[in-house]
């Protein structure tokens, strides 16, 4: 080989070892936070909401049993954007509360913020002047818990909830106190 192959074989693999170098240095933030690839983490939804420029909605009110604030705000650029909030229940140091809502268009959550479910029941109810659906079914890991998700405007909510469905639909009616 001449000198002039060797140098740009040379420069090519200095320069896919640098693009895979920055490939895996944009990850670190997000194995960090506990988040998934391509979402942002924040500590709080003020923080979110700079971030993202976007209002989120907040429940008027949640039962006793959810540490509010959230643990973690995580964001997906979309389209639409997407943001997760996730709440721990206060007697046990993990996530019992999860609300999605996709921002600017209604649309399902993003499997990277909400896993599907295996659907064991799936149910229509009434969430104020909306029509939502109420899933019970399966996480990917085997925990029981519900789904209640329905459009509002240009927005999607879905509320993923480990705890009585009375609860899950006292957490949907207070969405609506703010906007109906």
């Amino acid at each position: 080989m001449s000198n002039r192959t060797n140098a740009v074989l040379s420069w090519l693999l200095v320069t896919v070892g640098i693009a895979a170098a920055l490939k895996a240095a944009d990850r670190v933030p997000a194995l960090l936070a506990g988040a998934p690839h391509g979402t942002r983490s924040y500590q709080t939804v003020a923080e979110a909401e700079r971030a993202t420029g976007a209002r989120v909605w907040l429940p008027a009110a949640l039962p006793a049993s959810i540490d509010w604030p959230p643990f973690r705000v995580d964001a997906w650029p979309g389209p639409p954007l997407s943001v997760a909030l996730r709440a721990n229940g206060r007697s046990e140091p993990r996530e019992h509360l999860v609300i999605v809502q996709s921002i600017g268009a209604p649309a399902p959550p993003p499997a990277l913020l909400l896993e599907p479910l295996q659907a064991l029941l799936v149910t229509d109810v009434a969430v104020g002047a909306h029509r939502a659906v109420l899933t019970r079914g399966l996480e990917p890991g085997g925990r029981l818990v519900h789904d209640l998700a329905w459009n509002a405007g240009a927005r999607r909510l879905t509320l993923r909830y480990e705890g009585p469905v009375e609860e899950l639909l006292q957490i949907a009616a207070a969405f609506g106190r703010e906007h109906p």
